[in-house]
């Protein structure tokens, strides 16, 4: 990898660096990095965004991404709706809208997905790649979605959505998506509960997303809760969805979701040891029952003195949609540095 697209990346990830502090992660000698910095101020892809140092003295300068430089479009297919988000290099979005989509893999769909997302991007500029977010188990090595229970697919090309979506297209998991949108509250490893119109999860290992042997790692909503329960989408009984749906907080209230919810959590906890974030739309809604949760939780996991291990979503509107454009500016960054 070149200097430049090292250098590019590493600010990716950390925001903002001095130039020393830039010299000493990637392991580089001052002129070399004072060359690639100075290269990259003068293309307009860095800029200085203040100083640290001592009151008196010279300071070191901050740099950062410049964040017009470039732009990534995120897009997430819902079961009602499609979300369409444009963001920066410093992940901030510019532009947001959702609008009322059903999902019916025929052309017109298609047609429509194309020409709602023409309206969306006029005007915009520099948009150096794209990031789809879809329900469904996703194989970008085969270009394809392998399965989705919700939509009723298996081993459907990317390729109807790349002709609707033209640019550089990366795709991943909706779960995984918001999990990757949630990296931005300084959190590297930790396990992500979406809770929407169906219920998922993701587990991000080093900053990195762990997708499995299978790509399906983190597929919550799947796991067995109550043997012989209700009736879940996916043809089992007693799947975590069937309690922890939208439709099941309707159907049962928070009492009694509170109290499934506590016991998906605290499996995963005994399972991975990591920290969690509760997201997607019941995740933004919980805030008033946390207490509750947190209680429940400490009747069940007596090896913790404090539930503190879990935490309620930072991203609360539009997270599949800004993680699929983190995503994608991740995967096609690099193309800035060569316009």
């Amino acid at each position: 990898m070149a200097v430049k697209e090292r250098i590019f990346r590493l600010l990716l990830a950390k925001k903002e660096l001095t130039r020393q502090e830039i010299a000493a992660n990637l392991s580089l000698s001052m002129p070399t990095t004072l060359q690639n910095v100075t290269e990259l101020t003068e293309e307009a892809i860095l800029e200085e965004c203040g100083a640290v140092g001592a009151a008196s003295g010279r300071k070191a300068k901050k740099l950062r991404l410049r964040p017009l430089a470039g732009c990534t479009l995120g897009v997430n297919i819902a079961l009602h709706q499609v979300e369409f988000v444009l963001a920066d290099l410093l992940g901030q979005v510019r532009r947001s809208q959702s609008i009322p989509l059903r999902f019916c893999d025929e052309l017109d769909w298609y047609l429509r997905l194309q020409n709602a997302l023409a309206d969306f991007l006029q005007g915009a500029e520099n948009v150096v790649g794209a990031g789809l977010s879809f329900p469904g188990i996703i194989n970008m090595q085969a270009n394809q979605i392998v399965r989705s229970h919700i939509f009723g697919l298996s081993h459907v090309g990317l390729e109807r959505f790349q002709k609707s979506i033209r640019f550089p297209l990366t795709a991943a998991n909706d779960a995984n998506c918001a999990c990757f949108a949630e990296k931005d509250a300084g959190r590297d490893s930790f396990v992500y509960l979406s809770l929407n119109e169906s219920v998922g999860g993701a587990v991000m290992m080093d900053g990195r997303l762990l997708l499995g042997d299978t790509f399906q790692a983190g597929e919550v909503g799947h796991m067995l809760l109550i043997p012989n329960g209700r009736p879940c989408y996916c043809g089992k009984a007693g799947c975590a969805d069937a309690y922890l749906s939208p439709r099941a907080l309707e159907q049962d209230g928070w009492d009694a979701y509170i109290g499934h919810l506590a016991v998906l959590l605290t499996n995963l906890r005994m399972a991975l040891n990591m920290e969690m974030v509760v997201g997607g739309e019941i995740g933004a809604q919980i805030q008033p029952h946390w207490d509750a949760l947190c209680a429940r939780m400490a009747a069940y996991d007596r090896f913790a003195r404090d539930i503190d291990y879990v935490y309620p979503c930072t991203q609360r509107e539009n997270a599949c949609a800004i993680g699929a454009a983190a995503l994608a500016l991740e995967e096609f960054g690099g193309r800035i540095l060569d316009q």
